[in-house]
């Protein structure tokens, strides 16, 4: 083998090896995607199991909705609840005024300590 064969051999020998870390690094990145992922979406399903938590707390007719089978009667069935929440959503003055209202409660049972928070047993 000649010098100029045993020089490209290394050559090859150190490209082949970076060519493997970089398949690694790139392995590692979609690891911690997934991983960063998965945790947006678990982050994503608890908040709206609480806040579905609180909506029928606060409003108790719409347990009566049940999910269904797919996405076409899940949307039949909630279309309800939907159509109410876009309704109020829509109403920037009276949602500003329920804001406002809220911000009332929630200063008034933070100034009392010894008063039980209402929504207290919310999901976890």
């Amino acid at each position: 083998m000649s010098d100029y064969e045993k020089r490209l051999a290394k050559i090859n020998e150190k490209l082949n090896k970076e060519k493997e870390k970089t398949r690694q690094l790139e392995n590692q990145k979609r690891v911690l995607e997934s991983r960063e992922k998965e945790a947006r979406r678990k982050l994503d399903t608890r908040q709206k199991i609480i806040a579905g938590g609180i909506l029928l707390d606060v409003f108790p007719k719409y347990k009566r909705l049940q999910p269904q089978r797919n996405q076409t009667d899940n949307n039949k069935e909630f279309a309800p609840l939907a159509h109410f929440l876009l309704a109020l959503a829509a109403n920037n003055e009276l949602v500003a005024q329920l804001e406002a209202e809220a911000q009332r409660i929630q200063t008034k049972v933070t100034d009392q300590p010894s008063a039980d928070p209402p929504l207290e047993d919310l999901p976890q």
